[in-house]
């Protein structure tokens, strides 16, 4: 993985959780993905991995963590000393074959160039047990189309800079042997900008909503199963 990103993510890795998920914004991302994780991940699996674990935000879902930034394993192992970490590059990961019921990987993809998304699909697809699940996102081209512009989110810059359609999405998964089983959306809608009282209610909507029309959320989430 680029080193530029690693130590990113190094320098980054004592103020990660307040200064991405410490806000509202933040908050409602996580509930979604924590929903759609628990969802989708076989309940019988025994062998789950957090790809790209960060400070381990998620890992409490899975069973080992592993990461190419070395700080930020250091925080998750504290923060879940009972779990398994490995720093590992996401390109080239230091598990056996067969070694997971699931995988999940949430906010990587978007950072990587399309080739290094396709190398991490043929990792996962070996690490992963026949019939296992890896469970992705990435940034929605389509939403970024219409709504980038106006946001002024185009970069050139590395962070947050790939999105795809479901289709690129399914293309790349399928190039090692995962199928795209089911795709959905998160955020659609605006929800943190709306008031607490109402937030509850809404959050379900957009998930609903998200669900039925994913490219028009923020990220897509991708199923994927290892024939």
């Amino acid at each position: 993985m680029d080193r530029t990103i690693i130590e990113y993510y190094d320098r980054l890795a004592p103020r990660y959780d307040v200064e991405r998920f410490g806000n509202a914004y933040g908050r409602f991302l996580d509930a979604q993905e924590r929903a759609i994780i628990s969802r989708f991940l076989p309940r019988c699996s025994e062998a789950v991995l957090d790809l790209g674990c960060g400070t381990g935000r998620l890992t409490d879902l899975s069973t080992v963590g592993s990461d190419a930034s070395l700080a930020s394993i250091r925080l998750a192992a504290r923060r879940f000393p009972e779990k398994l970490f490995v720093g590992a590059d996401a390109l080239a990961l230091s598990f056996r074959e067969n070694s997971f019921d699931a995988a999940f990987s949430f906010h990587v993809f978007m950072h990587l160039e399309v080739a290094a998304i396709r190398t991490i699909f043929g990792e996962v697809a070996r690490v992963l047990k026949p019939g296992g699940v890896f469970v992705a996102d990435v940034a929605s081209r389509f939403r970024r189309r219409i709504h980038g512009p106006m946001l002024g989110r185009e970069t050139s810059d590395w962070h947050g800079s790939t999105s795809l359609t479901q289709g690129e999405f399914g293309a790349l998964g399928a190039s090692a042997g995962l199928r795209l089983q089911r795709t959905v959306g998160v955020a659609l809608m605006p929800i943190h900008r709306i008031p607490n009282k109402f937030r509850g209610r809404l959050a379900s909507l957009d998930r609903y909503l998200a669900a039925i029309a994913p490219d028009c959320a923020s990220y897509l989430v991708g199923c994927f199963v290892k024939e």
